[in-house]
């Protein structure tokens, strides 16, 4: 029980400071044993000093120093890996597309690098505004990732158990997934119409955009939305921690709306460029229609893999 509730403390703190605090409560949580009664059991002992100690999420918050509100205590150390990962995201997104923008573009210089600071300025506001307003949100609804610590009698049998390690979600793939959405909504948002075939003619390079240019407007809001979708699945994970059967169901959920989605984009024809499909089928064994069904039966197959694996995760480790 003692170790449970000091990983429900710990969980709530940055990683950093975890093992200091870990210590340092162990030594406190004994020490109060130590003064109890010896006529009292060791069970009882330690279900008294955890009742004293109070709710874990209040004793995180001691262990910070001081409450802070700019989103909350709760999500607080949440909403500010989020906003390093979105903003480190961005760098790279608005970073690999300035300098495929150079690669291919006449203009001076110095109006490439005032572009890309002014994009990576205003893109690195609107990251940081989106992640703001999704935890204000998650605060301002009082929505619950775990128990909550406003009870007015909070019982040590309220403790999580602690996680089986095949539990655990990493929290390095979730940034990875978060890094590689951004950089390639950035690069779609920045170079749809630089993304397509090149080939050379001799003196100079041909041309041909993946995309229909003029149709990708009436898209952009769908694209927009798988990618926030794949963020609030990965926002889910980092606050989560571990797979349990609410987070694989709400997971899961959300994936199929986002593959669903995905896969009615690429199955609008109008989104292609049709020269771009006459130069494929012209000299691929394969017509692009049939590309487009088996990219879709593999996104089919990765969702439904992605998906039975949380599942049984929640259910056999959770």
């Amino acid at each position: 029980m003692i170790e449970r509730y000091i990983y429900a403390v710990t969980r709530e703190l940055p990683e950093k400071n975890r093992k200091e605090v870990a210590l340092d409560l162990k030594t406190l949580i004994y020490e109060m044993i130590d003064e109890k009664d010896n006529a009292l059991t060791e069970e009882e002992k330690i279900e008294q000093v955890l009742k004293k100690l109070g709710n874990p999420k209040k004793m995180a918050v001691h262990y910070r120093g001081k409450e802070r509100y700019l989103v909350g205590p709760v999500y607080f150390e949440q909403y500010l890996f989020f906003i390093r990962i979105v903003i480190f995201s961005i760098v790279i997104g608005v970073s690999v597309a300035a300098g495929l923008t150079g690669v291919f573009s006449d203009e001076p210089i110095a109006e490439t690098l005032l572009g890309y600071f002014f994009t990576l300025f205003s893109a690195s506001l609107q990251g940081a505004a989106w992640v703001t307003a999704i935890f204000a949100l998650l605060e301002y609804f009082d929505v619950k990732v775990g128990p909550g610590m406003n009870e007015e009698e909070w019982n040590p049998s309220q403790l999580p158990e602690l996680p089986e390690t095949k539990a655990l979600i990493s929290r390095g793939e979730s940034v990875f997934s978060i890094v590689m959405s951004t950089v390639f909504l950035l690069l779609f948002l920045l170079l749809s119409d630089r993304i397509g075939i090149y080939y050379d003619l001799g003196r100079e390079f041909n041309f041909i955009p993946l995309f229909n240019v003029e149709a990708i407007d009436s898209f952009l809001i769908f694209v927009i939305l798988v990618f926030m979708i794949n963020i609030l699945v990965e926002l889910i994970k980092i606050i989560k921690g571990k797979w349990t059967p609410q987070t694989a169901l709400i997971t899961t959920v959300l994936n199929v709306i986002s593959a669903a989605l995905f896969i009615a984009i690429i199955n609008n024809k109008s989104i292609w460029n049709n020269d771009i499909i006459i130069e494929f089928e012209q000299y691929m064994p394969v017509t692009f229609d049939r590309v487009i069904v088996l990219v879709t039966v593999f996104v089919i197959i990765v969702t439904i893999a992605e998906s039975g694996s949380a599942i049984y995760r929640a259910y056999r480790y959770g």
